[in-house]
């Protein structure tokens, strides 16, 4: 059976759209191990690739799964997409894995040691069935949804505290303050990483919200391919949260004042103001 990893360069694309190249891998039970000959121990052996001619985005989900039907792969692992898409990957017979992160020789030796759930995103859920369709060792097509914690909220910060101001830049903010709203524990994590990206900063501050377990993200200004990212996840966004404190943000989203968005505010790359996402 071949396993197929969704790359955009030398890791798994944050987005299945953004997708520009499948890796294919197949498993060898053989492995040498020091001063005992071989062992029985699953490896991922990479068996082939494929660079697309256009990312997902463009190839379409009809020219995705052509690939994978003439590859002959039966499993996708890949990071966040749509209903849509992951209904007719399903349709085709392709049992898919979503919101896996990772470079994609990790991911696909996880997946045949049976510890695939080690490169899902925080909050997801499914994970063990996996395990459980490749036991059966048939297509199978198995009802899976990721869910975040609605009860963590992450808010896009331009400091660590609940005092500093929200960040009205969504995929270049300084960084998320995450907030537990039962214990109203505070940790901070860090967006430096995707400030000095050229592009896809919304792709993998999205990213970085969801390995932080939050179901919720309070922001100014969300880029389309960030919001389908996030809600890819099952992230939930509220958008034009600026001019106050993280603090009185929390506050006013416990209020009941805040509400989730049903679509993108700002257009794609680019703040809706000042040209940057």
């Amino acid at each position: 059976m071949l396993v197929c990893v969704a790359c955009f360069g030398d890791r798994v694309a944050a987005l299945l759209e953004t997708a520009t190249e499948l890796r294919f891998y197949s498993q060898s039970s053989l492995e040498p191990v020091r001063g005992q000959g071989y062992a029985a121990l699953p490896v991922a052996v990479q068996c082939g690739s494929v660079a697309l001619p256009a990312p997902v985005q463009r190839l379409g989900m009809t020219g995705l799964i052509g690939l994978l039907e003439a590859s002959g792969a039966a499993v996708l692992l890949c990071g966040g997409l749509t209903c849509c898409a992951l209904e007719a990957l399903r349709n085709s017979g392709v049992h898919v894995v979503p919101w896996i992160g990772g470079t994609p020789g990790k991911v696909a030796h996880a997946w045949w040691t049976d510890n695939i759930i080690a490169m899902k995103m925080p909050g997801c859920v499914g994970c063990g069935q996996a395990r459980r369709w490749r036991k059966r060792g048939g297509r199978h097509n198995l009802k899976e949804k990721n869910t975040m914690n609605a009860g963590v909220i992450a808010v896009t910060s331009e400091g660590p505290g609940l005092e500093n101001m929200v960040d009205p830049r969504f995929g270049r903010a300084a960084g998320f303050v995450v907030v537990d709203l039962a214990s109203m524990a505070v940790s901070y994590v860090d967006n430096g990483g995707s400030q000095v990206m050229a592009q896809g900063a919304g792709i993998q501050a999205a990213e970085n919200v969801a390995r932080a377990g939050a179901g919720v993200v309070l922001s100014g200004f969300v880029g389309p391919k960030a919001f389908l990212a996030l809600q890819s996840g099952g992230i939930r966004v509220v958008q034009n949260v600026e001019g106050m404190t993280v603090g009185q943000a929390v506050d006013k989203f416990r209020q009941g004042l805040l509400k989730a968005a049903k679509a993108p505010n700002a257009p794609a790359g680019g703040h809706k103001s000042k040209g940057q996402a």
